[in-house]
């Protein structure tokens, strides 16, 4: 049951991001990276995006990030570490994506638009 509720909660973190890039400031995007680099390394797979964290649409991001966090299990503390900062990572870009929600409300209320 636990299992379930887990991936409704990342499902609904995947369902919350937005189909196009997010405006994630250059510190936050080389955390990103870091953080999906020494996944890949600390685990020896690839998780690396094909396209620059700019041009990706939020939801791929979140749901890379998720995917990682669902289906690794750590055997060692460097593992451990690694799996850390990619629940940072999830809670880095969930935060943008609140922020993201935030600033297109506020568009379209400025200008007269309902909100989608």
């Amino acid at each position: 049951m636990a299992d379930a509720i887990t991936d409704l909660a990342a499902e609904r973190l995947i369902r919350r991001a937005p189909d196009h890039p997010l405006a994630l400031a250059e510190d936050d995007q080389r955390y990103l990276l870091g953080c999906l680099e020494e996944v890949g390394r600390v685990f020896g797979i690839a998780t690396l995006p094909d396209l620059p964290l700019d041009a990706l649409p939020g939801r791929a991001l979140m749901r890379r990030l998720v995917d990682l966090r669902r289906t690794l299990r750590a055997a060692d503390p460097e593992q451990r570490s690694a799996l850390g900062r990619l629940a940072g990572a999830i809670q880095l870009v969930d935060t943008a994506c609140a922020l993201d929600h935030d600033h297109a409300a506020a568009v379209a209320a400025r200008h007269g638009k309902p909100e989608d």
